[in-house]
């Protein structure tokens, strides 16, 4: 605003003039209203709108400031873009692989109890079947493999099931990975502790005639919540034997 214009409406309440105005007011009341001369309203309404489009104007100029970058400026933002581009796309597929390896571990650890449960089952069909060497075409690997494909608990067991070689395989893979844990538990520096939680996988699944819980719990003298941790990592060792450790929390 020029001097001459800020003297000339100096200690006049502009709007306050544009806001009686916009009211209804007439000129003479505004006039009377705020003490100036009925004339002066339109020229100070008039310079208020003025100013506030020059105002505005000033504002949108700074917001649209163009920036030129060179061609050097330019390459250096696009290998600084390819780069953070890499590594979220990095980052993502780490996430990715480390829920699949999660989701994996998961399935099997959850297939090994799926075994153990009907181990004694799988065995009486296995021992009560007749069939011969060259049936046995499969090996644990294929029938394991087959076994994280599915998510219904009654198709695996149906599909071990209804092959008698393959029900002879899958009890022969889990009476040897048993033999091998039995082993591991033998040579580990806390043997007191791995052979009891050997026991309780034995008893709860294994045994000719399996306990509960709380029969194991009184057979070992511990509590019952005792004997489902001792069973939880009993489970991880066998699933780590059974499918192999990559992608197991095994302790």
């Amino acid at each position: 605003m020029a001097k001459e214009d800020k003297e000339k409406f100096d200690g006049i309440d502009a709007g306050k003039v544009s806001s009686l105005r916009d009211a209804g007011w007439s000129d003479e009341a505004i006039a009377e209203e705020v003490g100036i001369e009925a004339g002066r309203v339109d020229e100070i309404v008039r310079h208020l709108t003025e100013n506030k489009q020059q105002e505005s104007e000033k504002t949108d100029s700074q917001q649209r400031r163009l920036i030129v970058l060179t061609d050097e400026e330019l390459e250096k933002i696009y290998e600084r873009a390819a780069v953070i581009g890499a590594q979220e796309a990095m980052k993502r597929f780490e996430q990715e692989r480390k829920s699949e390896i999660g989701q994996r571990a998961d399935r099997r650890l959850r297939n090994t109890k799926l075994l153990l449960r009907n181990y004694r089952m799988l065995k009486k069909h296995a021992e009560n079947s007749v069939f011969r060497r060259a049936q046995m075409d499969e090996s644990a690997f294929d029938i394991l493999e087959s076994m994280m494909k599915s998510r219904d608990n009654d198709v695996i067991i149906s599909s071990i099931k209804d092959s008698a070689a393959r029900t002879a395989v899958m009890v022969s893979h889990v009476e040897s990975m048993l033999g091998l844990y039995a082993a591991f538990c033998e040579k580990s520096p806390n043997k007191e502790i791995e052979r009891r939680r050997y026991d309780v996988v034995w008893d709860m699944y294994i045994a000719e005639d399996t306990l509960s819980a709380k029969e194991i719990a009184k057979k070992k003298n511990m509590s019952k919540e005792n004997v489902y941790v001792d069973l939880r990592v009993a489970v991880e060792r066998l699933a780590a034997l059974i499918f192999g450790v990559d992608g197991l929390n095994v302790q």
